[in-house]
């Protein structure tokens, strides 16, 4: 109950009845939601966006070298996003909140398992 600006709360295991005065905010911090989706939302975009940007370079890669392996054709697309680092950026931000799996997924490239490798190997784990 809220009787201007006093709560009463009852404790129903004891029956006490406690008398608290104030202001009372409950639910969510709307802001703090907001800023979440935002950021999230954001993120989603780098990673698609990277996901994007990644499968053109491994199709260019792959035009450009068609007798090379996916293996080998990733090693090469990350030593170009390396030389990026917008695109570079954009993987690790988009990384950091999804996931490798998620970029791995978005990119539906035959060679995106090897690049993610790759991705980890010298980005993350290095």
């Amino acid at each position: 109950m809220n009787n201007h600006g006093q709560q009463t709360n009852y404790n129903r295991a004891n029956g006490d009845i406690i008398n608290q005065s104030g202001t009372f905010n409950t639910g969510i911090d709307k802001r703090i939601m907001r800023d979440n989706i935002d950021t999230q939302i954001n993120n989603d975009q780098d990673l698609a966006q990277a996901a994007q940007e990644i499968k053109a370079l491994l199709n260019q890669l792959s035009a450009d070298y068609p007798n090379d392996s996916y293996e080998d054709l990733s090693a090469k697309a990350v030593k170009k996003v390396d030389k990026n680092p917008q695109l570079k950026s954009r993987i690790m931000r988009g990384v950091k909140e999804g996931s490798l799996a998620a970029l791995e997924t978005m990119i539906d490239h035959p060679g995106a398992q090897f690049f993610i490798k790759f991705v980890e190997e010298v980005f993350i784990l290095k």
